[in-house]
């Protein structure tokens, strides 16, 4: 059933009229207003209007709604007009007696998503829209997959639902960005002189926007890795019982049978992976390809209007294939009266260095210098035995041996999370363990688990170190 058989026929009629910009206004200070009451009457409602009428800049002109609405009216008289006005177009409920015996002025559901989406559309702050999708989607996944996860609990809906929604709206957010570039480039075609290239730079708030989103995307260091760990993470969710729930959950959703369920679902997963690992790559070396454009346009056109249009490195050019064609007597006479068009004019300044008064020497200063002296093999192994000695190796196999001895006591394996990683010296011995693993004389190993632990010190793979067999065996 299409959406319009369910609107009141006259739903999009305040937006086509000559007194458009007035109504958009008068709904979205009742809108503002219901949100402040609990319930808004038509009392409430009415003084709202009269009070923006009356400070209204725009002329309310003459129209036929079935109420007359004009400038010529009182604001007492506009406001009961549009009040009525609103109640037939749908955008106000009909007419309900409340508890204080005044009629309910209440905006409706579709009317009020409706000025939402529009503010949201063309009101809303784009900075950070990108990374705050992508942060969306990281969170929903890392907390469907945590203990005792709410969302859990209706995988469809709370968790792949959302990362649908945000996948969209992400794409969305690059094709803005896509468009924005062509706008500037049509902007930097447009400069006729250097105000305007100062003009463009210091004050286009569309430039500014852009690039600062961007720059963070390209820049920061954490996008790569976001986006990384949601491709994990969508992997994992695909091989996890909450996939089987989710087919489940449609089917009862949708009432439809679990090939259907099976079909569309499947079909969202591939979606979700196609643009994170592919189209997401993708749009953004395209819009490289374009940053790249945009300056080059950009350098192009700046050097083209400070030379008056004249493509000064053309022009040169061709000079310089001249001088090449010429006879060498036609080729020094030609560079004599270039020479003389130009005016080279060396300027300098005078430093602090060029008038510092210079410091005499002393004369009865003895000239000091190193005594040259040959070490025997002898001594030059006594020092390094000693800086041997004084500094050893922190982390070498024994020591990280016995780290590990003191550690684990009588347990025969522990998780990174159970040695409780506290300082930077207990995450190099765990990263000291990795290097050690299967070496010959190393009582230990290490297993790999999925997926990172963050602790105190740094963040570090999920392993667990165990005891071998030999070393098993001994105890």
């Amino acid at each position: 059933m299409s959406f319009f058989d369910t609107l009141n026929d006259k739903f999009f009629n305040p937006f086509c009229c000559r007194n458009r910009t007035v109504y958009f206004e008068c709904i979205t200070r009742l809108i503002e207003k219901s949100k402040e009451i609990p319930v808004l009457y038509e009392t409430d409602a009415r003084s709202t209007l009269i009070l923006y009428l009356q400070n209204c800049t725009y002329a309310i002109e003459t129209e036929n709604i079935g109420e007359e609405v004009g400038s010529g009216r009182t604001p007492q008289e506009n406001a009961s007009a549009i009040l009525r006005y609103f109640r037939a177009c749908g955008w106000i409920t009909p007419q309900e007696i409340g508890r204080s015996g005044d009629n309910i002025a209440a905006v409706s559901a579709y009317c009020r998503k409706l000025i939402d989406a529009v503010h949201k559309i063309f009101d809303g702050d784009a900075n950070g829209a990108i990374t705050n999708h992508i942060f969306s989607m990281y969170e929903i996944l890392k907390s469907s997959f945590g203990k005792d996860s709410a969302r859990a609990l209706r995988p469809y809906l709370n968790i792949l639902v959302p990362l649908i929604e945000n996948e969209c709206d992400l794409k969305n957010e690059l094709l803005i960005l896509k468009d924005s570039i062509r706008e500037i480039m049509r902007a930097v075609m447009r400069m006729a002189d250097a105000n305007s290239f100062g003009q463009f730079l210091m004050k286009d708030e569309l430039l500014n926007r852009f690039f600062n989103d961007y720059f963070f995307i390209k820049k920061s260091g954490l996008i790569p890795s976001y986006i990384s760990d949601i491709d994990h993470m969508l992997r994992k969710l695909h091989r996890s019982e909450l996939y089987g729930r989710m087919l489940q959950e449609y089917v009862r959703i949708e009432n439809v049978d679990e090939a259907r369920a099976k079909e569309v679902i499947g079909r969202q997963f591939e979606e979700l992976d196609s643009f994170i690992n592919l189209e997401y790559e993708q749009e953004m070396g395209y819009i490289d390809r374009k940053i790249n454009t945009y300056y080059n346009l950009y350098s192009t056109r700046m050097m083209m209007v400070l030379s008056g249009s004249t493509n000064l490195e053309n022009e040169l050019n061709r000079l310089l294939l001249f001088l090449k064609n010429l006879d060498e007597e036609d080729r020094e006479e030609a560079l004599s009266h270039i020479s003389e068009t130009h005016r080279l004019q060396s300027v300098g300044y005078i430093g602090r260095k060029s008038f510092e008064r210079r410091r005499k020497r002393n004369p009865s200063q003895k000239n000091v210098g190193l005594a040259a002296e040959e070490l025997s093999e002898e001594e030059k192994q006594r020092l390094t035995d000693e800086l041997l000695t004084e500094t050893p190796d922190r982390y070498s196999m024994e020591n990280v041996e016995q780290y590990f001895d003191r550690l684990m006591g009588d347990r025969d394996r522990i998780s990174v999370e159970e040695c409780g990683i506290h300082t930077r010296e207990d995450a190099t011995m765990i990263a000291a363990s990795m290097i050690y693993s299967g070496t010959a004389g190393f009582p230990y190993e290490v297993e790999f688990g999925e997926g990172m632990v963050e602790t105190e010190a740094a963040r570090i793979s999920n392993v667990t170190i165990k005891k071998t067999e030999q070393q098993e065996s001994l105890i």
